[in-house]
């Protein structure tokens, strides 16, 4: 009954609220726009390009993903995430866009809003149309699968707090739940390689999660295991390519890592 307490019991009454997204800790950095690489087992598979927006009243962070490979028929798939955060960085609004031109051609559209007490959604594909709500103790910060993590500062070992991620693929396929509950937690301290040098991380894991954010609150890399899609690493490189933003704005296949070396 003890071990049953301590490994499964106690992290859900000690999580915390999420962390707060501060503006001042990287507004004017290089924080405020990320291009990342997705890998999977079998290399490359998309790319995901991150801006954060703010002024005095709101902090918005917009998420471009361009899905070039998947195992289902799908793909090219591109996936907009706005999360829209009050001043004080709490999450207020969530909307993930979907669009895909496989031969399984579809589009869907999730938005919610916060409450007093939960999020409340609206979800719709074709000719579906569904309203629901997740209460806040679930998870007061929602994020997409391709990119779960954003800029997370001030953290410290033994941290927890729970969130929902959204799978985009299960709201295409109709494969797996629509939202993950993840209780998170800060576990240690680990130095990985990045594309600037050797960094000292702070690791952030779930059961199907994990995230390695730097001393500024920047993450370099991290990692979600997705019904279908299996387990997906993402990697900050140390380049924005507007180019290539641009081409997946206009439903263009953009260059690979590997075709945009020199």
């Amino acid at each position: 009954m003890s071990w049953l307490v301590a490994h499964d019991i106690l992290p859900h009454w000690t999580a915390s609220t999420p962390p707060a997204l501060r503006s001042s800790d990287w507004l004017g950095g290089e924080a405020s726009r990320s291009q990342f690489t997705i890998y999977d087992g079998l290399g490359e598979m998309g790319t995901v390009w991150t801006e954060y927006l703010v002024d005095e009243r709101s902090i918005r962070r917009d998420d471009l993903v361009w899905i070039d490979r998947l195992p289902v028929d799908l793909a090219p798939v591109r996936i907009g995430v706005e999360s829209m955060f009050t001043g004080d960085g709490v999450l207020d609004e969530f909307t993930v866009r979907l669009e895909t031109t496989g031969s399984g051609r579809a589009s869907a559209r999730l938005h919610g809003e916060r409450f007093h007490s939960d999020f409340s959604f609206t979800f719709e594909s074709g000719p579906i149309e569904q309203a629901f709500k997740i209460p806040l103790v679930e998870g007061g910060l929602v994020s997409g699968a391709f990119h779960p993590f954003g800029v997370l500062s001030d953290l410290r070992v033994g941290q927890r707090w729970r969130m929902q991620v959204v799978n985009p693929i299960a709201m295409l396929t109709g494969v797996g739940d629509q939202f993950i509950p993840m209780l998170v937690e800060v576990t240690g301290e680990e130095r990985i390689s990045t594309t600037d040098g050797s960094v000292n991380c702070l690791v952030v894991e779930s059961p199907n999660a994990k995230a390695w954010v730097d001393a500024r609150g920047i993450v370099q890399a991290q990692e979600m295991t997705l019904p279908v899609v299996g387990r997906m690493r993402i990697v900050r490189e140390s380049v924005f390519d507007e180019t290539a933003q641009s081409a997946a704005r206009n439903y263009q296949s953009p260059p690979t890592r590997r075709e945009r070396r020199p």
